[in-house]
């Protein structure tokens, strides 16, 4: 069989499992837009810019917690006094010169389509709202979800719970009863924390056959 027509068969065979789910969330950066490398770019950038290391896998386990909150973590693992909020504001303002680049995930965006107006969809990230209502606009997306969650409204950022089941609670669905998409060991870590099952999108595939209760992180 062609790889196409196995992907596809594999698709319908993911997509019949969300019978059992009441809500979906999906998780931004990685998951719904290909936004990873703009990301990496622009901690590249301000690691120039500031004077400390960053690399992919780095910045990768961290993803979905917010700018000002990596920039602690710098300090406390590499021993500097970086001002965070200029580093977050330096590494903020390179993303959105190229935020225009940001791209839908293909198979992510399958899902969306096929189950809007039967699921309620929400958004939970770590991004700021600012950058979120411009990518959701830019990308014509803001139509299919019911709720956002963003880093301005929680306190504990992904690992911790809260991120996840805020949007449960605007999506008026018990948490055990949503099913989590996500793309980093962070967000994982954060839909176990919450209860809820997960799969993994990776290199831009959803990995339905990761998906098991308490998350699919593996």
């Amino acid at each position: 069989m062609p790889s196409s027509e196995r992907a596809g068969s594999g698709a319908a065979a993911g997509l019949d499992r969300l019978g059992a789910y009441e809500g979906l969330i999906f998780d931004l950066d990685g998951t719904i837009v290909d936004s990873m490398h703009l990301h990496l770019s622009a901690w590249k950038h301000a690691a120039e810019r500031h004077g400390f290391a960053f690399d992919y896998a780095t910045y990768h386990a961290w993803g979905g917690i917010p700018s000002r909150k990596v920039a602690r973590l710098i300090n406390e693992r590499q021993g500097l006094t970086l001002d965070a909020e200029a580093v977050a504001a330096t590494k903020a303002e390179h993303y959105l010169r190229h935020i225009g680049e940001v791209r839908p995930i293909v198979a992510t965006m399958e899902v969306i389509a096929s189950v809007h107006g039967r699921l309620p969809m929400a958004v939970a990230t770590g991004t700021p709202r600012a950058n979120l209502e411009r990518i959701l606009a830019a990308t014509g997306l803001a139509q299919y979800f019911r709720a956002t969650v963003c880093a301005e409204d929680v306190e504990r950022h992904k690992p911790y719970p809260d991120t996840f089941l805020l949007a449960a609670e605007r999506l008026r669905v018990p948490a055990r009863r949503c099913l989590v998409f996500e793309d980093t060991l962070t967000g994982f870590a954060a839909a176990t924390a919450a209860g809820m099952d997960c799969v993994p999108v990776e290199a831009r595939e959803i990995r339905w056959e990761g998906l098991r209760p308490g998350c699919a992180a593996g």
